[in-house]
């Protein structure tokens, strides 16, 4: 199970609720969110693709962690979708 969730997320429990501020990938506003069951579902030399539910609303979304020069803050964009996941 832990290889499908974020090394720095390894010590969670599933379930547990993860705090963290983000940007929404489409407004481009930062705001606070929480989710929970991060999975990885895709990768590339820009970032890292996660599979999460919002907590407490148990809604879908796609979280964006983007790589950047350690010298520069690291973004987190985050999209909702419906359907199957």
């Amino acid at each position: 199970m832990s290889q499908n969730r974020p090394a720095a997320f390894s010590s969670l429990r599933m379930g547990e609720v993860i705090r963290e501020k983000v940007q929404d990938g489409v407004t481009g506003e930062t705001r606070d969110m929480q989710y929970t069951q991060c999975k990885i579902v895709g990768n590339g030399s820009f970032g890292v693709v996660f599979q999460t539910k919002l907590s407490p609303s148990g809604e879908d979304a796609a979280i964006k962690r983007v790589l950047q020069d350690k010298r520069f803050k690291v973004h987190t964009k985050w999209r909702s979708w419906k359907g199957d996941c």
